[in-house]
Order: C-alpha cells, then structure tokens, then sequence
C-alpha cells in the first residue's frame, strides 16, 4: 500500500493477512443546516419563562404558558404558525422595561339601544362581539364589552371600568411603544361584512397612547444567544434604539455575518403610520440586514405582521433562497380605502427603505421584501443588500461552501501547488481547494442559488499564505429574482 494514501484507522505497521476498509465521507456530505427562525419580544410577569434567555417554541399554547396570554411573545408565535406550521422556531422574551409605561385609551358608549344586534368591537383584527338588547344602557354595553373582553385572554389589552357611566379603559398588557400601535375600533366590515351598531347605540373608539420605552436589555439578550444560528429574526420595534441594537447584532463588520462569526440572519419589523410619515422616518440601516413593512393604517399590529412576513420568507427559504418572495397571502386586515397606498407610493417606499404589499379583493399579498440598506459606507446610494432574497441565499451558499470545504479537505496537510499527490493522500494544495471551492460552486448552480459556473471557475483564486492559510476570492454571482417584464405593444391597423 503506497504510503501516501491515509486510510483511517488503519495501522501501517500491521502485518496480519487480510483486507481492512474504512469509510471516506467527504464526498457524500449532503447535509444542510437545521433552519431557524427567533422571535424576540416582551413576555409578561405571569409567564413562566426565563426572561432574555431563548428557548425552543413548541406552539401558541406553549408560548401562553411561558410567556402569558395576550403577551407580544404569545401573539407573535401565534401568527407566525398561521403562515409556517412546521418550521423550527424560537423566542426570546424581554421583559417590560422599569422605565417604561403602557399604551392607554379609554372607549366611550352612549344608549341605550333602541333595537337589539350586536356591537362588533375589535381590537386590532381580533373581534370581540357583544350582545345588545333593546333598551340597554351605556353602562350595560360598557360592561357587556367588558365582559366580552375578559373571555378572551390572548387580547393585547385589558379593560376596566373607570367610574364614569359607558366609559372603558383599554390598557396595554406589555408596557412599551407597541402598545401606541393597538387599533381599536367598530364594524371593521361594514355593512357589506353583516356590521352595524344598533340603532341608537355609538361608540367612539380612541388612539392608545402613553406606550414609552421599550426594552433597553434588547442588545445584552441578542448578544447572549452564543452561537446557534438563526435566519430570520421578527420583533415588534421599530424605533431607532431597538433597531440600532438589532443592526449591531447582524452587524456585516463585527456581527452575525462577519467572518469571524459565519451565524448571518437577517430582522425584520414593521411599522404603522402615513405614506408621508414613513417617507419621512426613510430607516437607513447599512451595517446589518433588517427589514420593515410599512403597513399603513391595517387594524393587524405590527407585530403580527412582523412573524407573518418572516414565516413567509422561512418558507420559502426552505424551499430554494433564491425565490422571490412575493404574492403570498397573509391573514392581516387591510388598510382603509384612504390608507391604500397606489403603484407609486409604494414604488417610493421602495427606495425608503420599505417592503411592500398589495390587497386583491380584500386579501393581503406581499409585494417585495427588502432591507433598510440604502447607502454604503461612502454615503453612495448601494443596491447591493436591497433583497432579502439576495441574504438568503448568500447564507445558505456559504454555510454550504463552508461544510464541503471542512468535509472534503478538513484535516489536510497543506502544501505547495504543483506538488504531485496521490489519491487518497490526506493532502492538500491551494490549487486543489479552489477547484473543489469550483466544484462545490457548480452544484450551488444546479441548486439554482448561483448561475455562470464556469465564470466563477475561471475566476476563483487561491493563494498559500503560508503557516496553513489559504486565502480565496470567489466570485459569486447570485440568482436574480423575477420581479416582472415590460414591453412595447406595437399595433398596427390593417
């Protein structure tokens, strides 16, 4: 046997007759990384979780246990499986911060009803129906509703009577900014939809307000979570402080997608308000991927719509990263008719920094999921990190390159090119792992994440720096994705 050719296990000096094989795997791995998704958001005192410590989910009625009913925690793992049943998901849960205070409102009911029906209340998009009978009063209804509320726990909010006849005061479970972003309102169907208050019966719902100061303890959490990777990660923040925390988290210089670190992950959130007030906010985020839909004014909070776009995006992601996630349904309510937002907002909210989606009859789709990344470090408009898809894939490519590179040559003596090797030698040289980094890339095609492999075999370049390193360039050339087609319709008449 040439002394050249390492078979493991095997002892050289052995002089017993026979025939001795040993298994070589490193040109069968075919095993992918497990996908994750980490949801981060507030639990309440009356979870029993660890607070800032992650923990697989097991499903929405775990996550009311651990994190307690009507918690952003429990609502967020609750919508994410409307989208994605069987994906791997985790949560990190904060507590309210002690600075911090709840979003307050106080709704007001007049009567009594001159006619029985029902008064369709609804927080956020969750109904909340109540009975109403000729002749109920104001106080009645108010504590009907009341009533109402507190047979449903996962509300966000809890409601309680403040001592003047047919008020109701709507406070916030967690305390916090959120709580800003709970919509409260009446018959969001309309007539077409079967919803009318009774005759004689009016309801003024109002704006929640007061919600300050979301946790400060976001960055020490993300920083605490070691070394499991995750791919997607939905909050429920959008201000500045808690993104610039998420931002240094994916950091691409010192965070998840350095090379020191190889964990990638991409955030995302989404915020409420005005075409003209999310214009105007235009997050510019370039050290780290994250994302926010502007979801104008939908009943659905946004941190609904957070889990709802990210276990879009894990779905997809599992199937190929290089889709285009676009036109999937998500369960939200639409805005109003005056909160639609027409071809060219949204086409400006694109270039704000802003993911986008449309309404069919009703049915919310997404339109394009994109990073907050607008400008490189030179202040120069960079296009480069607009689509989540493009990060997707960039991680799935590398975290692949990575596990074939350490199966197929992990372990290796390194030495200089042109060495003659035989086959089976447990040796290596810089020309030999550019062209397995070649090879590797020419399967990534076939998976179609990346195109043009013989560009990229004519391209990649390995040196031997010396003291066992070998520096490679790859030139990678990521899938597109098809986004749409124009043309010109010439006609003629004959």
């Amino acid at each position: 046997m040439s002394a050249s050719i390492t078979v493991p296990g095997y002892n050289t000096a052995n002089r017993l007759p026979g025939f001795y094989f040993a298994l070589d795997s490193s040109k069968a791995n075919t095993a992918s990384v497990a996908r994750r998704v980490l949801i981060v958001a507030q639990m309440l005192a009356s979870g029993n979780a660890t607070p800032m410590v992650a923990t697989v989910s097991a499903g929405p009625t775990d996550a009311i246990a651990k994190y307690g009913a009507g918690s952003q925690a429990a609502i967020m793992v609750a919508a994410y499986r409307q989208i994605d049943t069987v994906g791997e998901v985790w949560v990190l849960p904060l507590m309210d911060d002690t600075a911090s205070s709840a979003a307050t409102g106080v709704v007001s009911i007049t009567g009594p009803a001159s006619v029985s029906g029902s008064l369709p209340f609804y927080i956020g998009d969750q109904l909340v129906p109540v009975a109403v009978n000729a002749g109920d009063t104001a106080s009645i209804i108010a504590s009907n509703l009341k009533a109402a509320a507190a047979s449903q726990p996962n509300l966000p909010v809890t409601i309680a009577t403040n001592g003047t006849a047919g008020q109701l005061v709507v406070t916030a479970r967690n305390k916090g900014l959120s709580g800003n972003d709970i919509v409260l309102n009446t018959c969001l169907l309309g007539t077409a939809g079967g919803q009318a208050l009774p005759a004689g019966v009016s309801v003024t719902t109002p704006t929640m307000a007061g919600g300050e100061q979301n946790p400060t303890t976001l960055a020490s959490a993300l920083a605490g979570l070691g070394t499991r990777v995750f791919d997607l990660i939905a909050y429920p923040y959008s201000d500045s402080g808690s993104l610039d925390a998420v931002e240094g988290y994916l950091s691409f210089a010192t965070g998840t997608w350095s090379p020191n670190i190889q964990q990638y992950g991409v955030g995302f959130s989404a915020y409420r308000g005005t075409y003209g007030a999310a214009t105007a906010l235009n997050p510019d985020y370039n050290q780290g991927p994250i994302g926010m839909m502007m979801i104008s004014d939908s009943p659905s909070s946004p941190m609904k719509w957070a889990a709802w776009c990210v276990a879009a995006a894990a779905v997809t992601m599992r199937t190929n990263p290089a889709l285009p996630i676009t036109g999937i349904a998500i369960p939200a309510l639409p805005p109003s008719d005056a909160g639609t937002l027409v071809n060219s907002m949204r086409e400006s909210l694109l270039y704000d920094g802003f993911s986008t989606f449309t309404v069919q009859d009703g049915q919310v789709f997404i339109e394009r999921l994109i990073t907050c990344c607008q400008t490189n470090s030179q202040g120069v408009p960079d296009d480069s990190y607009l689509d989540i898809e493009t990060l997707l894939t960039a991680e799935v490519c590398f975290q692949d390159m990575r596990i074939q590179l350490a199966s197929q040559l992990g372990g290796s003596i390194l030495l200089a090119d042109g060495t003659k090797l035989s086959a089976g030698a447990k040796a290596t040289t810089a020309q030999l792992v550019g062209k397995t980094a070649a090879a590797i890339y020419r399967q990534q095609a076939a998976n179609l994440w990346v195109q043009n492999p013989d560009q990229f075999a004519a391209g990649v370049q390995a040196v031997n720096n010396g003291n066992g390193f070998v520096s490679l360039f790859l030139p990678y050339q990521f899938a597109n994705q098809f986004w749409g087609a124009a043309g010109v319709a010439q006609f003629t008449k004959p």
